[in-house]
């Protein structure tokens, strides 16, 4: 598998840019008038807080558009924002947490928009919300809009969302068998989302690969920091790993509650290991620095396993200096430019579409940290590989690949 990530790496925080803003339809509920019966408690204590944050349910994360949806519980409405890699996905304590954990049905604040990219500078788990997370005991009673857990009711309102993955739902689509996690303030329920379990991947024998990236499917990437466990969602994944001229893949399946063992050193392979990799130039004079070495584009080049810093320039164009992690024995990269305009804008030069195979998996991500005038800019590259599934996400967490590698 190999893959190409291509982003600005983009800093600060600034004005609110307008977002997209789609009316929002429909409800769990389908007749808000109904009764909604006794609630234990419901008389809520409430406390004054000043300035209190804006809430939102995360109803889709967009990987290839980079867009996160979010439906405005106070405006009714949903409203679609951009997300990098400078993007601080937090929990809500505010320490650092993996997008991936940011789910459909998840209640969040946001922060302000980069200046650069108007891209959101945070979204944090709120810390005003309750949360049953993955619960198959439950009962709900529609005819009186509640839910009951744990021996105690909770209000079902016309506000409240019901999802199956990113898709919008009705309450009574819930099957009885379901297992879901329900977030809500007070006594009222905010969101339903229709879940699956969790099991954990433990990395040990670490030693080759700390310090760099491991890939968990589409959906996790962390880096390799000794023995640890990774907690994921059910379901079959291609770990991958590369480091100083180590690494390999390996094909898993995660099923509730079980932890896998992933031996790292068993993936290290036959080292040091070189990719074939072979540079399509669109723009004539293209120049292509490999660790501060120039190489001649004309000429496959071998490239170690691991990660290397790839520098590409062409007057008129904007300039690449991206990071570059690699593991496949061939790859082929399509070095799609964007031309630098009179206004000082760019356009593309060629499409990010890009002939690429790989023999064995190949990973490579390019992350941008290029900045042309007061503003951050991004390139397109992208690789098709044996493992097209990947690009979408890779291409979505380029900024947090900066941060890690730096």
């Amino acid at each position: 598998m190999l893959s190409v990530i291509c982003a600005g790496a983009l800093l600060g925080c600034g004005y609110r840019n307008n977002a997209t803003v789609t009316n929002y339809t429909g409800s769990a509920l389908q007749n808000s008038s109904q009764d909604t019966g006794e609630v234990e408690n419901q008389e809520a204590q409430t406390e004054a807080e000043p300035e209190a944050l804006e809430l939102y349910i995360v109803e889709n994360l967009d990987m290839t558009d980079e867009t996160i949806a979010l439906y405005s519980i106070d405006s009714d409405q949903q409203l679609r924002y951009k997300y990098n890699m400078t993007t601080k996905f937090l929990n809500k304590y505010g320490s650092t947490d993996t997008w991936a954990e940011f789910t459909t049905g998840t209640v969040v604040s946001i922060g302000d928009f980069l200046p650069a990219s108007g891209a959101l500078s945070q979204v944090q788990k709120s810390a005003d919300v309750w949360m049953y997370e993955d619960i198959s005991k439950y009962s709900i009673d529609a005819s009186r809009n509640l839910i009951t857990i744990d021996g105690k009711n909770y209000k079902i309102t016309d506000k409240t969302k019901v999802y199956s993955d990113s898709a919008k739902i009705l309450l009574e689509n819930i099957g009885k068998d379901d297992a879901i996690t329900v977030t809500g303030k007070d006594k009222e329920v905010l969101s339903i989302a229709i879940t699956t379990g969790h099991g954990f991947i433990s990395l040990v024998n670490t030693s080759v690969f700390d310090g760099s990236l491991i890939f968990i499917g589409n959906k996790i990437v962390s880096m390799v920091n000794g023995n640890e466990t990774i907690e994921v969602p059910e379901g079959t994944y291609l770990v991958t790993v590369a480091n100083n001229g180590w690494g390999g893949s390996q094909e898993i399946t995660v099923n509730r509650d079980e932890n896998i063992l992933v031996d790292l050193d068993l993936m290290k392979g036959d080292g040091p290991s070189y990719c074939l990799m072979t540079f399509l130039v669109t723009v004539p004079e293209t120049y292509v620095y490999i660790d501060g070495k120039i190489v001649d584009t004309n000429e496959p080049q071998y490239v170690q396993y691991g990660s290397h810093k790839l520098v590409v320039k062409c007057s008129g164009y904007k300039a690449w200096r991206k990071t570059l992690v690699v593991n496949s024995e061939t790859a082929e990269i399509t070095l799609a430019m964007e031309a630098e305009t009179e206004s000082g804008t760019t356009t593309n030069e060629t499409s990010n579409e890009t002939a690429g195979e790989a023999s064995e998996q190949a990973q490579e991500i390019i992350d941008e940290t290029v900045s042309n005038g007061p503003e951050e800019e991004t390139a397109g590259s992208s690789i098709k590989s044996d493992y097209d599934y990947e690009v979408d996400y890779l291409s979505t967490i380029s900024d947090l690949i900066s941060n890690l590698m730096n």
